[in-house]
């Protein structure tokens, strides 16, 4: 939600856009341009990685207002068979996993084929799974220019997880997180459980096994998920966690406020923009001492891997790394 009673039209929002080149006069004009009801070049341009939303010194938000404008105009030229392809997300079959009773429930949305593996490990014991269509968050419509169709689809979201009868829900992928903590607020929704990110999932699983962990003394790059961006503050407990495997996280241009897309987004509609700014992400990595990315999100691993692996940087989703440092599989 944009509150313009926060923007003041300062323009930082825009001018430390990492795919704009816009000096501090330019962003001024075109956030008052949108802020007055009109389209300015940004809209088009977006690259939707709602980073603007976390730059913002006032808290406005200035990213939902730009993808209300894509919404109501169309200018982000999304390909229909992009948005069909997308929307076919709703026919994925659902699927409930029981765990045990006293147990939480942990929500993979619709990226359950693609994380199979990462949830063989002692981590996940006991938790009753759920994804597919009913537990599809629709968070990723954002990128599609159709913020109106994750509104939309919220309270039934809700209603689903709610339906699971357990107090605490946990969020395998950010934009499901996202969703919960941030948009449900924006629509006025409820949420009857607590709602907990896997990082603090996992923090809390290492610390009661601190004495098991075999430190990994690796210096890694994170990739950070679009969604990350609508709440940056749960990022401290993946600080805990490189701390309690013995990582090194590596100081690089572009990471926190700076960090750069894995360029799934643009796919659809720039393919070589999208290919420019991989390169720019992964070559960071390397310049700066990584040998391994970290991943959250399994379409920012498939988006950046081979990238990574072609540069000797090892793309490694967070679970493998923690189950390595517990001897229970290699990476």
């Amino acid at each position: 939600m944009f509150y313009a009673e926060k923007c003041d039209l300062c323009g930082e929002c825009l001018s430390s856009c990492q795919y704009l080149n816009y000096d501090l006069e330019r962003a001024k004009r075109e956030m008052e341009e949108l802020v007055n009801g009109g389209c300015p070049p940004v809209v088009e341009s977006c690259v939707t990685c709602v980073a603007c939303n976390q730059v913002c010194p006032k808290g406005a938000n200035p990213f939902d207002l730009i993808n209300e404008r894509q919404e109501e105009t169309g200018a982000l030229g999304i390909p229909e068979e992009s948005f069909e392809k997308f929307a076919q997300l709703h026919n994925l079959p659902t699927m409930v996993f029981e765990g045990d009773a006293d147990k939480p429930a942990m929500n993979l949305c619709i990226v359950g084929s693609m994380v199979r593996e990462q949830l063989e490990g002692s981590f996940f014991n006991g938790l009753t799974m759920v994804e597919g269509a009913d537990y599809f968050c629709t968070l990723g419509y954002v990128h599609l220019g159709r913020p109106g169709l994750v509104k939309e689809n919220m309270a039934r979201f809700v209603k689903n997880l709610t339906a699971l009868e357990k107090d605490e829900i946990i969020c395998f992928h950010d934009d499901c997180y996202a969703a919960l903590k941030v948009k449900t607020k924006e629509y006025g929704i409820d949420v009857p459980f607590k709602v907990t990110h896997l990082f603090e999932y996992i923090a809390n699983q290492l610390k009661m096994r601190k004495d098991e962990i075999k430190p990994v003394r690796i210096k890694v790059a994170y990739q950070a998920p679009c969604a990350s961006r609508y709440c940056p503050e749960k990022d401290r407990f993946l600080e805990e966690i490189f701390d309690l495997l013995g990582v090194t996280r590596v100081h690089r241009k572009y990471d926190g406020e700076n960090g750069l897309c894995c360029g799934a987004p643009l796919m659809a509609r720039d393919r070589a923009r999208a290919l420019e700014i991989k390169l720019k992400n992964v070559e960071d990595a390397v310049e700066h001492g990584a040998e391994a990315m970290i991943f959250l999100c399994p379409m920012c691993f498939l988006n950046l891997r081979k990238l990574c692996r072609e540069r000797n940087v090892r793309p490694v989703f967070i679970s493998e790394l923690c189950y390595h440092a517990l001897g229970e599989k290699d990476y």
